[in-house]
């Protein structure tokens, strides 16, 4: 199976490679001001950004111990949800939108994981192995401690009634509507080869709406060779670069 490489070498090789074309379309959607700071990040502000959308997939780790500062009850603001999950309050508005916008069309989503922190991916991945028997099969259905974006808490993995969702309707739902509520949805099925995981239609992961939009009119879902968090980390480098615009990276 072939991984996803760490990211800063993954940008290198396209430089090197000398694709222009992707860097110009990430540079496009970040702002800078005139000492050349970034500003803006696809509708973000740049520390927003810069927190939002760190990589989170199996060769990129976040920082260790990570745990945003926002996180609130899923159920105490409107989102419905299985349990007592928690989102961050930056997604809470476009999470509620999404669900009553399923429910106008028929469909049903509730949150069945949102947050989940470091040390309790210990215990899912642990439950991961013990069912396979192996960690790296396990490591195909469930993140490694410290790479999985839950621990973002704008991660979600949406359910519906008596957990059909992947034969009910829900996913085409979601492949169709997520990116006007900010949510991509980065486990394909054209692209498990290249994340490195199994396709999961109900992992949802909030990025904000101009960057959701701009990859689901690029058609990112259909992607083989690139993935959506590929996008992100891409996006993810540039607003943390102190690099100034038309200038060649290192």
């Amino acid at each position: 199976m072939t991984l996803a490489l760490p990211m800063a070498f993954a940008l290198r090789t396209a430089w090197a490679q000398g694709d222009r074309g992707l860097l110009e379309w990430v540079r496009s959607g970040v702002e800078r001001d005139q000492s050349g700071n970034v500003s803006i990040v696809f509708g973000l502000p740049g520390d927003l950004a810069r927190e939002v959308l760190l990589p989170a997939t199996r060769a990129d780790s976040l920082p260790d111990g990570y745990m945003p500062t926002d996180l609130a009850s899923a159920a105490a603001n409107g989102v419905p949800s299985s349990g007592r999950q928690l989102l961050r309050t930056l997604i809470l508005d476009d999470t509620r939108n999404l669900v009553q916008a399923a429910q106008n069309d028929g469909q049903q989503l509730y949150v069945g994981s949102g947050f989940r922190s470091q040390a309790y991916q210990v215990d899912v991945f642990a439950a991961q192995v013990a069912r396979w028997g192996d960690e790296d099969v396990a490591n195909r259905y469930s993140a490694r401690p410290g790479h999985s974006q839950h621990q973002l808490g704008t991660t979600i993995d949406f359910t519906t009634d008596f957990r059909n969702f992947r034969t009910s309707e829900a996913p085409a739902w979601l492949r169709d509507n997520a990116y006007w509520f900010g949510f991509v949805l980065p486990y394909t099925a054209a692209a498990s080869s290249k994340t490195g995981y199994v396709d999961e239609p109900w992992h949802a992961r909030w990025v904000g709406h101009p960057l959701a939009s701009r990859l689901h009119t690029a058609g990112y879902l259909d992607w083989t060779d690139l993935d959506a968090d590929d996008v992100v980390a891409m996006v993810h480098a540039e607003a943390t670069s102190s690099a100034q615009p038309g200038l060649d990276p290192p």
